[in-house]
């Protein structure tokens, strides 16, 4: 004598499998895809690292200002620490406006040397202005930010479309953010 399953268990048994595979598959392919862009911001020379670079060009660019701006200067201060948040940030969203705030104090101190009349008179403190102004504009448009940002917006897209997206979401993954 066989025993045999009722027909509606077979096909709650089937219909438990499949939710099962389509639950897991999207939310591995969704997580696989988001590890993606995290690589893009963490591997060597990926945003995390450009960032750091620029951070260190605008500490770099402090030791230069404090043998021309008395140490107290408010522009000076806020380029060193700006840049060390910048270097110590864990996340993309703190990164954007640390990195607009050390931009911001970089020009203001670039400025300042500028009009300083010891500054004027060396030589090498100017050259150096030169490379640390061109080096750090250099890494702001860099490919990685672009490729980071693009990798970012795509994922998110994918993200946002009406089923496997919101059930990605429902899951647990979370949009990528934007470096701007």
């Amino acid at each position: 004598m066989k025993n045999k399953l009722p027909t509606a268990l077979c096909a709650l048994i089937a219909a438990a499998l499949v939710a099962f595979g389509l639950l897991y598959g999207t939310w591995s392919g969704y997580r696989e895809d988001r590890a993606r862009v995290d690589e893009l911001l963490t591997m060597e020379n990926g945003l995390l690292d450009v960032l750091s670079y620029r951070a260190a060009d605008g500490l770099n660019l402090s030791v230069v200002a404090k043998r021309h701006l008395p140490a107290a200067d408010e522009d000076l201060l806020a380029l060193e620490q700006y840049g060390r948040k910048l270097q110590q940030a864990a996340e993309v969203r703190a990164f954007t406006s640390l990195d607009h705030a050390v931009a911001e104090a970089f020009e203001a101190v670039s400025a300042r040397l500028k009009e300083n009349a010891s500054f004027q008179q060396s030589q090498r403190d100017q050259r150096y202005l030169d490379m640390l102004t061109a080096d750090f504009n250099s890494l702001r448009a860099s490919d990685v930010v672009a490729a980071y940002n693009q990798a970012a917006e795509e994922f998110n897209n994918r993200l946002d479309a009406p089923l496997s997206g919101d059930l990605a979401t429902l899951l647990g993954i979370e949009k990528c953010p934007l470096y701007q």
